[in-house]
């Protein structure tokens, strides 16, 4: 056990005295690199549209609404773009004697921004529509409403402050505020969804009154959308 302990004690003094060694030693010289990257206004870049539910997410559905499978995006180049905006289906309905709140079969219908000019100037979305119309047979007194839209940018960690929503009720041609990013805010993507049941969704509902169809006729009314280069 003498023995043990001694061998024990020799090799700590050692590890001690290297180390004393090592902390004396001189330094012969430094140097300072640099790390350099520079970024310019996303021109001409087109940004294909997320997954509504979670932007996310590397794998986009395709198509993204199933009930709308043709639309794959507008296609537009930044550096300030709409990106994607669903066109809502109300599906065929029977005849009735009363006004009716129709609800949209998309489930989760929504509009994608994109602002690539690396400023922080902030956008304003904006959006009018034509009545329905089939020739010269106008649905009169149709109503379009939007509401209980949730914000979401197409990246979680996106530090840059979220542009605003508002619920829209479409009830002449005038134009109606949609998404609003004021100064500094709105930056990278950002999509508004309006999820609901699929087939039922009551969040996008096209009221109709009595009196007004026509059978056998299918109705189509234009959403005309602006993306200004400043808030509101």
């Amino acid at each position: 056990m003498k023995k043990s302990s001694y061998i024990m004690a020799t090799v700590v003094l050692a590890s001690l005295a290297f180390g004393g060694a090592e902390a004396q030693a001189a330094v012969s010289s430094t140097h300072t690199s640099e790390n350099k990257i520079n970024f310019t206004a996303g021109e001409g870049v087109v940004t294909p549209p997320v997954d509504p539910i979670n932007p996310d997410n590397p794998n986009v559905p395709s198509p993204i609404d199933e009930t709308d499978p043709e639309n794959a995006g507008t296609g537009q180049t930044g550096p300030l773009s709409i990106d994607y905006v669903s066109n809502i289906k109300f599906g065929e309905h029977k005849i009735t004697g009363k006004d009716i709140a129709y609800k949209a079969k998309n489930a989760n219908p929504f509009i994608q921004v994109t602002d690539l000019r690396g400023a922080g100037e902030g956008w304003h979305l904006s959006a009018k529509m034509s009545e329905f119309k089939s020739g010269n047979k106008v649905l009169r007194g149709a109503t379009l409403a939007f509401k209980d839209g949730v914000v979401k940018a197409g990246s979680s960690s996106n530090i840059s402050v979220a542009p605003t929503k508002s619920d829209v009720l479409f009830d002449n041609t005038d134009s109606k505020p949609f998404m609003n990013a004021m100064d500094k805010g709105g930056r990278g993507t950002w999509v508004t969804v309006w999820s609901g049941a699929d087939q039922a969704n009551e969040a996008v509902q096209l009221n109709v009154v009595a009196g007004t169809p026509v059978a056998d006729t299918e109705y189509t009314s234009s959403i005309t959308w602006e993306l200004a280069d400043a808030p509101k």
